[in-house]
C-alpha cells in the first residue's frame, strides 16, 4: 500500500453519534490549508480535530478551505463552525447546496418523491431534512457557500486535485482525484466495508419523479474502475489498496440484488406491488430508520429493473409506483 507519511495529507477519523462511526476527515497540509468533509459539529468531534490538527502544528484558523464531498451532515456538520471560527471558503457542489440549506420548496420535492414509493408518513419522517428542516442536528449553519459545477480543480502550492462528480449516494455526490499520486478520495461511493446507499432525489424528468441513483452508482462505480486507481481513501474506514477491484464486486452486488428484488415482484397488473411493500419483504426485520435506508435500497433497484425492461411500473392516481412482472 502507498505510504502517506511522506505526502501532504492526514487522515483524521471523527467521532459520530450515529452508527456509521466515525467519519474519515482529509486534511491537506499544503498552502492553502484544506479540510475535505470536516464531520459533524459534535463535541467528541470538535476535540479529535483540534488534537489532530495541535500535532500537524496548525489550529482551526489555519484552515483556509473546505471540501465538501456531499450534503449529508456527518460530512459537513462542523464546516459552518469552522467557516465562522477562520473566515475559510467552503466548497460545494450546485447539487448539494439545497441538502445543506434545505428551503420549503427543496423539502416539499423530497416529500413528493418519497411519497411515490408508498412509504408511510412516519417512515419519511425518519428522513433528516423532512424532520428537521433547517435545523438539522450535529451541524453548525454556513453562512457563505461557493457552488461549482463539472470538473473542478482544486489548487494547491505543487499539486492539483480534480473534484470529479460521481453521483448515486447523493445526486452531487463528489470524488477527489490526486492524479500524480493516483491517489481517489472517494467520499462514501466507495467504502471497505459495506456499500454505499443509493438515495431518491426529486427529478422531473421522470413520471415517477425520482432520480436513477442505482445507475448513477453503478456509473460511478465503472469510472473508479476506468481510473485505476492505486489507492482509495474513502468518507468511512481504512484505505482500500486495490480500489478497482473493490468497485467491480461492488457492481456484481448489485446485480444479484436486482435478481434477488426481482423474484419479489409479482404477475400481473392487478398484483402490482409499492417499492414499500417489497422492502418490507426483502428487509423483513429492519426497523427505525433501517426502514427508511430499505426502501432507498429497493426502490432504486426496481427502477432499473422497469428501465431494463424486466419489470412494468403502474403510477396511481396518489402518484404511487406499483411494480409488476408482465
Amino acid at each position: 500500500m502507498k505510504n502517506l507519511d511522506n505526502l501532504p495529507v492526514k487522515t483524521i477519523p471523527l467521532p459520530t453519534p450515529f452508527p456509521v462511526g466515525d467519519i474519515n476527515a482529509y486534511l491537506f497540509t499544503a498552502d492553502p490549508v484544506t479540510i475535505i468533509d470536516p464531520g459533524l459539529y459534535y463535541p467528541p468531534a470538535v476535540e479529535a480535530l483540534e488534537r489532530a490538527l495541535g500535532e500537524c502544528g496548525l489550529k482551526v484558523s489555519d484552515i483556509k478551505r473546505i471540501v465538501i464531498t456531499h450534503g449529508h451532515p456527518d460530512h459537513y456538520g462542523l464546516a459552518g463552525k469552522i467557516q465562522e471560527d477562520a473566515g475559510a471558503e467552503v466548497l460545494v457542489r450546485e447539487e448539494e447546496v439545497g441538502k445543506i440549506k434545505p428551503d420549503r420548496e427543496f423539502v416539499g420535492r423530497m416529500v413528493q418523491s418519497l411519497k411515490t414509493t408508498g412509504m408511510p408518513e412516519d417512515i419519511i419522517s425518519l428522513n433528516w431534512i423532512v424532520d428537521f428542516g433547517a435545523n438539522i442536528p450535529y451541524t453548525h449553519p454556513i453562512e457563505r457557500i461557493k457552488t461549482y459545477s463539472g470538473e473542478f480543480v482544486l489548487e494547491f502550492s505543487g499539486f492539483n486535485l480534480k473534484l470529479m462528480h460521481m453521483p448515486g449516494h447523493s445526486g452531487g455526490h463528489t470524488c477527489l482525484y490526486w492524479e500524480e499520486e493516483n491517489i481517489l478520495l472517494s467520499g462514501d461511493l466507495l467504502l471497505p466495508d459495506i456499500t454505499a446507499v443509493p438515495s431518491v432525489e426529486f427529478d422531473p424528468g421522470r413520471d415517477n419523479l425520482r432520480s436513477r441513483s442505482l445507475s448513477q452508482i453503478m456509473g460511478s462505480l465503472e469510472r473508479v474502475r476506468s481510473l485505476k486507481p492505486g489507492l482509495c481513501l474513502p468518507g468511512h474506514g481504512e484505505p482500500i489498496p486495490e480500489p478497482g477491484e473493490l468497485a467491480k464486486s461492488r457492481i456484481d452486488f448489485h446485480m444479484g440484488r436486482l435478481e434477488e428484488i426481482y423474484k419479489l415482484v409479482p404477475r400481473g397488473e392487478e398484483n402490482g406491488i409499492t417499492p414499500y411493500r417489497v422492502s418490507r419483504l426483502y428487509y423483513p426485520e429492519v426497523r427505525g430508520f433501517d426502514k427508511f435506508l430499505a426502501v432507498m435500497e429497493v426502490v432504486s433497484h426496481l427502477d432499473r429493473l422497469a428501465d431494463d425492461g424486466r419489470i412494468a411500473e403502474r403510477i396511481d392516481e396518489r402518484g404511487v409506483s406499483h411494480f409488476y412482472r408482465p
